[in-house]
Order: structure tokens, then sequence, then C-alpha cells
């Protein structure tokens, strides 16, 4: 699927040496890069290739990509696509729904914030043994939504407080009940008003403490403390995504991971609701329970990129976009783990080692000592 085009003339302001230098500053040209990223590096791996398959032409690709981005600069020219790749990718978004919009078309009294705390209809009602309050009826734009995602960015909803500025790029979800019964996830059973009261998710992680006054509008209150010791919170499910500090695709798509991880798995595919009390049920992770670890999604995205330099105006597009939704590849062979997945961006270069500690304050392995330390703080 082509995606539409956000073109940026460039006018190059070049001395007479340099276009003289220049293969293409007098020709039309398209460089096209299967499974790639859209940016400067990109584009001049690419422009190299176009070189190398040109008969006499005796230029570089640094040249090349001066002369298309009006820059004297190497560095400048690359920051120059960077930008219009920034751009399009923002254009692209934009033309999209936000990762809010199938649960706010679905009833127009869901408001997305509130969703993501953990209330409205879509977290506390469930389905009546007449079948009403289905989720797959109620919330069957969801399902066409998800569809979409595969292959358009969807916006994050940074609008709202709970993903506003997420510090180390890290976000999770926990959940404390089911509400939908056979899907082999969570203990909601039929009939629904004897065997689907007070259901509990899939248990995969253990609840420390809630700080509310990391998230108080979340909390509606300044500040206290929900701690749950001895493991007698019951059972409780966090899954989460963090990306890079390298402006990739993973950046860029995160919109899509949030309205997965969210609402397509874990509401509308396994019924999973609610927050723990004092705490959103979804937001940046610095903002969320402190728990022993989160499961973990990642993006395998594919796409074609195309770097169009057209009578003297230069402009980029994707086609054949595929978003694909998996479990984590952590480090050192953790699998569906946010923590290790997060110390495979460290190792990669693209996430911090200050950063890692610092989401390691909310995945904290073991309860025991976080909660002591609270303890002897208040």
């Amino acid at each position: 699927m082509i995606m539409k085009t956000t073109a940026l003339a460039l006018l190059a302001s070049l001395s007479a040496a340099t276009a003289q230098d220049s293969c293409f500053a007098g020709s039309n040209i398209r460089v096209t890069v299967e499974e790639g990223t859209c940016s400067g590096e990109e584009f001049l791996e690419g422009l190299q290739v176009a070189i190398d398959n040109r008969r006499r032409c005796d230029s570089d690709a640094e040249t090349e990509i001066k002369v298309i981005t009006g820059q004297r600069d190497l560095d400048k020219a690359l920051a120059e696509v960077d930008r219009l790749c920034a751009d399009y990718y923002q254009s692209s978004i934009d033309n999209f729904k936000d990762a809010g919009y199938p649960i706010k078309a679905s009833d127009d009294e869901l408001k997305i914030k509130e969703f993501y705390d953990g209330n409205t209809d879509a977290n506390w009602q469930r389905e009546t043994n007449d079948g009403d309050y289905n989720l797959e009826d109620n919330f069957s734009r969801i399902d066409s939504y998800y569809e979409a995602s595969q292959n358009k960015a969807v916006e994050y909803p940074d609008y709202i407080e709970n993903f506003e500025e997420c510090e180390y790029r890290a976000a999770y979800c926990c959940w404390v009940q089911d509400r939908q019964a056979g899907d082999n996830n969570g203990n909601c059973a039929k009939r629904y008003d004897t065997n689907c009261v007070d259901a509990d998710p899939g248990d995969n992680t253990d609840l420390c403490y809630v700080d509310m006054e990391k998230a108080p509008t979340s909390a509606r209150v300044a500040g206290g403390y929900a701690i749950f010791p001895d493991d007698n919170e019951g059972d409780a499910h966090c899954h989460g995504f963090a990306w890079g500090n390298d402006a990739g695709l993973d950046d860029v798509f995160k919109g899509n991971n949030l309205f997965y991880v969210a609402m397509y798995d874990h509401l509308y595919q396994r019924g999973y609701v609610r927050s723990v009390p004092g705490a959103p049920m979804c937001a940046c992770a610095e903002q969320m329970p402190v728990v022993s670890r989160a499961d973990c999604t990642e993006l395998d995205i594919t796409q074609t990129v195309r770097y169009n330099w057209i009578n003297r105006g230069f402009s980029v597009s994707t086609r054949n976009v595929n978003v694909e939704y998996n479990a984590c590849n952590g480090a050192n062979n953790n699998n569906n783990d946010l923590e290790a997945y997060y110390e495979r961006l460290v190792d990669e270069g693209r996430a911090a080692e200050e950063e890692l500690k610092a989401l390691q304050k909310q995945l904290v392995g073991d309860c025991d000592d976080p909660i002591e330390e609270l303890l002897s703080d208040l």
C-alpha cells in the first residue's frame, strides 16, 4: 500500500564547481531501499549503490547528497534528510487515527485517559448471561483497527499525562481483572453472573507497591501508597514495550505497540481490565506500580522507502508497510520480558545503562527489598 507522500522542495544553493562534479544534479533519480528505514545514512548508502550502477560517474555519495539537499556540509545534509523523514512520518501519522480511536469511537462517553486509567465501561462492565456487554460486539472497531495498524503508523497519545513524557522510553500496563470467558486467558467463565464475578487475569508478576504521587491524576489523590507484602495481592498481569533512542521505526510506530498491548491483545482478545488500585492501568513506566516483572511485545516492521529527486525537488515516501507484533527477544535469551528487552537495547547502543537502572527500579525482580526500603523511608 502506497502511503501519501509529503514532498519538500529543497532549493540547492551550490557552487558551480560542486554542481559540475555531480552526476545527478541535472537529472531525475529514485533511490529505492527494500526493508529499510528512512534516514540520511540510509539514503547515503543508496546513493552510493546508484553511483556504482551508473556508467561514467566519477562522483561519490557525499557529493550527491549535498547537491540534493542543498547543503555544503555532510552532517547538515544527513540531518536534512532525517528531518524530511521525520516530517513524512508525522504527516502519515496525522492522516490516520490515534491509539485511542477504537475506544472513543465505540461510545462517545468513553474518554481515552479514563480508559488508560482503568475506568469507563470498557473496564467495569462484564458480559451478562444474556449476552449484553459482549466485547466482540461492543468493541468490534478494535478488530478492524488492528488490521489497519498492520499497515499504518498509529499516533502515540502523548497528549494525555499517562504518556506525555516517558523518561526512559518504556511503558507498560497492569491488569487485575478478567471480563471475558472462553479465550484460554484468565479465569472468567460462563455462566457470567456466577463464574465471572471478580475474575482474575493470568498471573505473570508480583505487585510490590504503588506510589500514588507518581500519577496523581490517575490515582485522584496527591500522594499515598498501596503496599502488597508477602505475595498476598492476588493475581495480576503486566505487559509492556520499549523503544530506542535513535528515532528508529520502533519510535515511529510506538503508538501501534500501545494499541496492540492495551486494546487488542489484552482487552479485546483476553478481556483483561482494571488497574492496580491507586495507579494507571497503562502509562509510562515511571508512573506505574513497582512490580517484579512484565511481559513484552516488540514490533517487526518492514517497508520499502523511496527517495525521489525530481525536477530539483526532493521527497520521500514509503510503500508495502507491514507491522508484525511479536514477543520480545531479550538479552541472554530471556524472551517476552520487558527488562531483558531493555537490556538488549543497551547492548545495541539504543539505550543507556543509567536508563536501564531506572527501569529496574520499577521492574525489581523480587519485592521484599524494595518494600523494606520504602517502609524504612516513610
